[in-house]
């Protein structure tokens, strides 16, 4: 993205512009969704957000780059509607490391101490409103006597929301044990707003665990790996519907482990983005 802008035209002999998302598409939406309060912000760091990295930054990045490469077709249509750029952008979705994939899951479980046959919600993210934690807040208080939750935080934060005590809560992990973290799971818990094309979905699908995700988070490329567990409208209830769809289910949970884990991997492996990467760019 905009981190590019320290490679000026001119001092490259081809400049490539990968977006993962745009600010103005993020700030958009947040405002219409009424997901952010503005007010709370910062004046520099709204200002700075997005018309500094949105309508200047980004901007400027579209129009000088000689190549645009967008990770998903929601981020192609971004790009075409906040900036409009005369120059094709070619979509090349993100990719899923060969290291997630299923694993025997009682032992993984005790490994951290996790009960073999609790029913185990996972949580991703930061905790802040974009992300979805509010939600989560919510659904882990309907659900804490059905569900195992668990949750994982990663750095950097728009709008800290407070911290649920009493999960077991991992901070920090190394990408190394995140294959460990997501097979801890029956599923995974994507409440998120806004997504260029998520990691955490793909890395979940690819290690069999199936996705319980918000339709703002859900990019058109993988709809079909999720099919029933796609909420319409960022509720409590109807994550809450999901949530025990996929307990009540476990045939469901057994086709993700056995069928989709396998799809997901080929159709985004490392070496399937490699080769469209390296015919993108002319290497």
């Amino acid at each position: 993205n905009i981190a590019g802008l320290g490679l000026f035209p001119g001092r490259a002999k081809r400049l490539v512009a990968m977006f993962h998302g745009l600010y103005l598409g993020f700030f958009g939406l947040m405002h219409e969704t009424k997901a952010m309060d503005f007010k709370t912000m910062t004046f520099l760091g709204y200002l700075h957000n997005k018309y500094i990295n949105g309508y200047i930054a980004e901007v400027f990045l579209a129009n000088a780059a000689d190549k645009i490469i967008a990770v998903s077709e929601h981020v192609k249509k971004e790009i075409e509607q906040h900036i409009g750029v005369d120059k094709d952008i070619t979509v090349i979705n993100n990719p899923v490391d060969d290291a997630f994939k299923p694993m025997d899951k009682a032992k993984v479980r005790s490994m951290f101490n996790i009960p073999k046959d609790a029913f185990v919600g996972l949580f991703i993210g930061r905790n802040e409103t974009p992300k979805g934690y509010d939600i989560f807040r919510e659904v882990v208080n309907y659900t804490y006597r059905d569900v195992f939750w668990v949750q994982v935080f990663s750095y950097g934060s728009l709008d800290n929301l407070p911290i649920l005590k009493d999960i077991t809560t991992f901070r920090g992990v190394p990408f190394g044990d995140m294959p460990l973290i997501y097979n801890l799971a029956d599923f995974v818990f994507f409440p998120s707003r806004y997504e260029g094309f998520p990691l955490t979905i793909l890395e979940a699908l690819a290690c069999g665990v199936p996705v319980i995700a918000s339709k703002l988070a859900v990019p058109i490329e993988v709809e079909d790996y999720l099919k029933d567990l796609v909420v319409e409208q960022i509720k409590a209830d109807e994550f809450i519907e999901k949530i025990t769809l996929i307990k009540n289910h476990r045939w469901l949970r057994e086709c993700y482990r056995e069928v989709v884990s396998e799809k997901v991997s080929r159709r985004f492996s490392l070496e399937s983005w490699k080769e469209k990467m390296k015919k993108a760019i002319l290497l």
